[in-house]
């Protein structure tokens, strides 16, 4: 379904019915064709609403977890290097109840992918921390995550299976 040459428009599509996304609300609204930034929505219904009626934080942790290892792993895959990317931890901060939808801008900046890159070619291994923010239709701020990106290079010989013995 996924894999290191799914096009964005694409991927976006995938994810965004993508069961633990559809029923929490999570919608991705734009991925970047390069990687660098995606811009993720998480919708206040009644599924995601908490007992003091705001956005249970879950889903809004769900919302923010996967997508910086995510553009990391497609953008070093656009530059030829084969990884494995995941969440390795996240902290989040809950600056107020998130009484409305929510939006949460991801965005690599250039220093970061290069040093991505340098690491990976000459360790075969890098642990990067980037902030989101999750921010109300007004602007005000709602949540903060740092989320710590493990990237490791896929060892030699470890190639991903040819379409026909994929097991998706």
């Amino acid at each position: 379904m996924i894999d290191e040459q799914t096009p964005a428009s694409r991927m976006r599509w995938w994810m965004n019915l993508w069961p633990p996304f559809l029923f929490q609300g999570i919608r991705i609204t734009e991925i970047d064709s390069e990687f660098q930034f995606a811009v993720v929505r998480v919708r206040k219904t009644i599924l995601t609403r908490n007992l003091m009626g705001s956005t249970f934080g879950g889903a809004l942790f769900s919302a923010a977890d996967p997508f910086f290892p995510i553009l990391y792993w497609r953008y070093l895959a656009l530059q030829g290097i084969s990884s494995t990317c995941w969440s390795r931890a996240i902290r989040g901060e809950f600056v107020q109840p998130a009484s409305r939808s929510v939006e949460l801008r991801f965005a690599i900046d250039t220093d970061q992918l290069d040093h991505a890159c340098s690491e990976m070619k000459s360790h075969g291994r890098v642990d990067l921390e980037d902030v989101v923010e999750a921010r109300l239709p007004d602007g005000a701020l709602a949540a903060r995550f740092h989320v710590t990106s493990a990237l490791r290079g896929k060892e030699p010989g470890s190639a991903p299976l040819p379409r026909s013995n994929s097991l998706d």
